[in-house]
């Protein structure tokens, strides 16, 4: 549609007036007869008059016109920097790859092009300090970037990664050039590659801890690895270095009740390539037993065994199956948490004898109308028969517990749903939204409620065993999946109590990269929420060597947050006064020490060849950095022009007062010359 030059706020009708108006002001200036001056000059001077005028009162119609701005945008290309720490692992030098850095960035600046670097971090400047090596968050920051003109990305890396999904199972819009850094021949070198054990054991119990042993270039060779216990040796294992891949075993009993903190240790050779992955830290929660699950089914289902098998691998929950139609009868146990799974359906009628965390997991068979009478925190307002199928995104604002690394919930199969309005109410959190395709909607996905006496969650679809067989395709194991099962239950089954004071960690288990969080909540006698109160925290490490705090919470904050701990376990006494009254609470919590960046450090360059393959771009190596701007200016990026049309009112245009002064100035200024005054 063409528009015109020139717009108008009122009918155009008004300029005829306007242009009478003009005429006659003009006129009456210039109809006298007795003149210094000509008739044509005359003329001349009523002419421009009349422009002059018509100019001014042309304003008060609000003209408005046509203006178009040309912008030109430069092509973009995103460098995407590892800053992992396995990328210096092998004695490679900063300072060197920042100065190549900078040269390939004024080298593509000079061609026109723009460069915006992206790292792991948030940092400002370049340090190789990132703890863990998640690839695919690099392309998700560009993917967020919503840049205009982005031609290439340049992805410097030594292609590990030990946290998210492989890059190459992205999809890419512009070619990805990799520079592969690091070194692809294995280093000399021993590492506890991997530990297997049950976080959770029982008091009385043998504990099986597996060491994984990985060694290079030290075929043949005695060595020895130990198990530290608050600086003290508990046992020892000596072994020969026979293959590359070796496990070693050891059995250990705990006694007490808590938490445990072990170290496996394998001596240092002068020769290795590193002394980071020697050791690492083992941490056990004891605890004096199991708690009960029923799982209440109206048929067999493979989410079933997919939760199950979640709970059976913590060793702290023992799970029992009850299907109506085949059981003789009801169980008798009293349990901490019931699944529902396909609940509100008609096939499903168990009551518990007291009242347990109740999990509801909805199917295509779950009445709608006994949803809506029974759970009184969330309404479904169907639209038709068909279901909507959607992934669930996570809410990053939920607060009862926590989940690591969500992103890759958004990789999973979606599952089918109700499709209609949703409405959460009460004192609800959401966990998950609905997510169709990829418009994130605020529908709930999964809904967490706790009225103060009863715990209860609403996942409403099933299906969810594909989700655990995804992850495991990913990753090689259903980690966040198995988390996500173990959480949503240990939520439930934590009983509701009615303490005056509550300060408790948001985890029993950090990492040495994130803050140790608690949350703390006071009371009156009326159990009523008070705030300003004035609170005492001690945090004692294992060497008993206690950190005194004071902390006052608000409507604003109620979380404390620790300063940087070490890893270890820790131990936390509270205590606040609330009128004459004081009370304390106490804990532990443990800081472990996740590094995954020294437990490979070869080089995946095969990845990177494949990702540039893949993609339509090109692999080089480090050490040809300097050859990437002529690779890159042969790809004759070109920059793009686009046009954008609005209306600037004349009112607003200096150009245009300037005109009708120019015209008033010509007028006085021929008036004069010609003889007038």
């Amino acid at each position: 549609m063409t528009r015109n030059l020139f717009q108008l706020e009122y009918s155009a009708w008004w300029v005829i007036l306007i242009l009478l108006i003009s005429t006659a002001l003009s006129y009456f200036l210039y109809s006298k007869r007795n003149i210094p001056w000509n008739i044509a000059q005359n003329w001349v001077l009523f002419g421009i008059r009349l422009l002059g005028i018509f100019f001014i009162l042309l304003l008060f119609l609000e003209p408005s016109i046509k203006k178009v701005v040309n912008t030109v945008k430069n092509p973009i290309i995103f460098l995407a920097l590892d800053n992992s720490q396995s990328v210096i692992a092998r004695n490679a030098d900063s300072i060197t790859i920042k100065e190549k850095i900078n040269f390939l960035e004024k080298e593509l600046l000079d061609q026109g092009v723009e460069v915006k670097t992206i790292l792991l971090s948030d940092a400002d400047s370049i340090v190789f300090d990132h703890r863990t090596s998640r690839l695919s968050d690099l392309f998700a920051s560009i993917d967020n970037s919503d840049v205009e003109n982005h031609v290439a990305t340049i992805l410097l890396t030594d292609g590990i990664y030990n946290r998210g999904s492989s890059p190459l199972y992205r999809n890419y819009l512009e070619p990805v050039f990799t520079v592969g850094m690091g070194d692809t021949i294995p280093p000399k070198d021993i590492s506890i590659s991997r530990t297997r054990y049950n976080k959770v054991t029982y008091k009385g119990n043998e504990t099986p801890l597996r060491f994984e042993i990985n060694q290079q270039g030290y075929t043949g060779k005695n060595t020895s690895i130990a198990l530290i216990e608050n600086g003290k040796q508990i046992a020892i294992k000596n072994l020969k270095l026979h293959a590359d891949i070796q496990e070693v075993e050891f059995l250990i009993s705990s006694n007490e009740e808590g938490l445990r903190h072990l170290v496996g240790s394998i001596p240092v050779e002068n020769d290795e390539s590193t002394e980071e992955n020697n050791r690492t830290d083992i941490f056990l929660e004891v605890i004096d037993g199991k708690q009960k699950i029923l799982i209440v089914a109206s048929a067999p289902h493979p989410d079933i065994k997919a939760i199950r098998r979640a709970l059976d691998e913590t060793d702290s929950y023992s799970t029992e199956l009850y299907i109506p139609s085949i059981a003789d009868e009801k169980p008798r146990n009293i349990y901490d948490v019931v699944v529902y799974h396909g609940a509100f359906n008609s096939g499903i009628s168990y009551a518990p004898m007291e009242q347990p965390g109740r999990w509801f997991i909805l199917n295509s068979e779950s009445m709608i109308t006994s949803i809506n009478k029974s759970l009184p925190y969330i309404k479904i307002k169907t639209r038709g028969g068909q279901p909507d199928k959607v992934t669930g995104s996570f809410n990053q604002n939920f607060s009862k517990f926590t989940i690591e690394n969500t992103e890759i919930f958004e990789e999973y199969p979606p599952i089918e749903v109700p499709y209609g309005d949703y409405f959460v109410t009460g004192s609800s959190e959401i966990l998950m939204y609905q997510k169709l395709g990829s418009v994130l909607t605020n529908k709930p996905l999964m809904v967490f409620n706790e009225d103060g006496s009863q715990k209860s969650a609403v996942l409403i679809g099933e299906n969810i065993w594909k989700w655990k067989l995804r992850e495991a395709a990913i990753n090689d194991n259903s980690l966040q999946f198995d988390n996500f099962i173990t959480k949503t239950v240990q939520f439930l089954s934590v009983k509701n109590d009615k303490k005056q004071f509550r300060f408790k960690s948001r985890s029993s288990t950090f990492s040495d990269s994130e803050p140790v969080l608690f949350d703390v909540e006071v009371y009156n006698d009326i159990y009523e929420r008070i705030y300003e109160n004035a609170i005492d925290i001690s945090i004692i490490d294992e060497n008993k060597e206690s950190q005194s705090y004071e902390f006052t919470d608000s409507e604003l904050n109620n979380t404390f947050r620790a300063p940087s701990l070490s890893p270890g376990v820790y131990r936390y006494t509270a205590s606040v006064k609330v009128g004459e009254s004081t009370f304390k609470e106490n804990g532990e919590f443990l800081v472990e020490n996740i590094n995954s960046e020294y437990l490979n450090l070869t080089a995946n360059h095969r990845l990177l060849k494949n990702l540039s393959f893949k993609t339509d771009g090109q692999f080089i190596h480090y050490d040809e950095i300097e050859r990437l701007p002529e690779i890159m200016k042969t790809q004759n990026y070109k920059p793009i022009l686009t046009s954008n049309e609005d209306y600037q009112e004349l009112a607003k245009i200096w150009w245009y007062f300037l005109i009708i002064f120019v015209l008033f100035s010509i007028e006085w200024f021929l008036r004069r010359y010609w003889g007038g005054y």
